[in-house]
């Protein structure tokens, strides 16, 4: 799954109304009431404010509200958006200023659907895995050669300290610790050693576009 970094927004205009999508990472419903009064207030005078969440983790939960546009024309395509990009821990709000020409309940669901879906487009998002949390101690004689190496293992430093010798803090995905293991081994010939700290920890890595 993938979840939203920072807030996003975008601006689409069909048949004279203006489509305003804005994205939030939320973790719960009074989060998503804070967002949504913000909405509200920064964009006055529009004539709905439709949005849809979706919340992960043991207890997920999603909802979608068309805010007074005709039923299953608005909440419901943001909400399918969110579900088909797989982004959780978000609310979706597309606000609209009416432009004068009626679209159509067909219309107003494609209208809301691409406005949800170009947020989300260009949207900062990171996604959710299970890591190891490793210590690593390196002899600076292997510390830019193995730092070089950390992207084909999915490794992310989380902190680096230069005393006698360099440690980095990685967060690396399960999938890939056994060969990152086995790499340092063999690469740095037994001179670099790597302690455990944390297993099967949930984090968010961000996506490199």
């Amino acid at each position: 799954m993938w979840v939203p970094l920072e807030p996003a927004r975008a601006h689409l205009v069909i048949s004279k109304s203006r489509f305003i999508a804005s994205l939030y990472p939320v973790h719960s419903e009074s989060e998503v009431r804070t967002v949504l009064a913000k909405i509200r207030t920064e964009l006055p005078g529009a004539s709905h404010h439709p949005y849809a969440y979706v919340l992960g983790g043991a207890i997920h939960q999603e909802h979608s509200s068309d805010d007074g546009e005709p039923g299953g024309t608005a909440g419901r395509p943001i909400l399918q958006a969110l579900k088909s990009r797989e982004v959780e821990d978000a609310v979706l709000i597309v606000t609209r200023y009416f432009g004068g020409i009626k679209l159509g309940t067909a219309g107003l669901a494609r209208a809301y659907r691409e406005a949800a879906l170009q947020v989300l487009e260009i949207a900062s998002l990171g996604q959710k895995v299970r890591v190891t949390i490793l210590s690593l101690g390196i002899p600076y004689s292997w510390y830019e050669y193995v730092e070089k190496q950390l992207p084909h293992f999915n490794a992310h430093l989380l902190t680096r300290e230069f005393t006698t010798e360099v440690h980095l803090t990685l967060a690396i995905p399960h999938d890939t610790i056994t060969s990152f293991l086995t790499f340092i081994e063999t690469s740095t010939r037994g001179q670099a050693q790597a302690t455990v700290l944390e297993e099967n920890v949930e984090r968010i890595v961000p996506v490199q576009k």
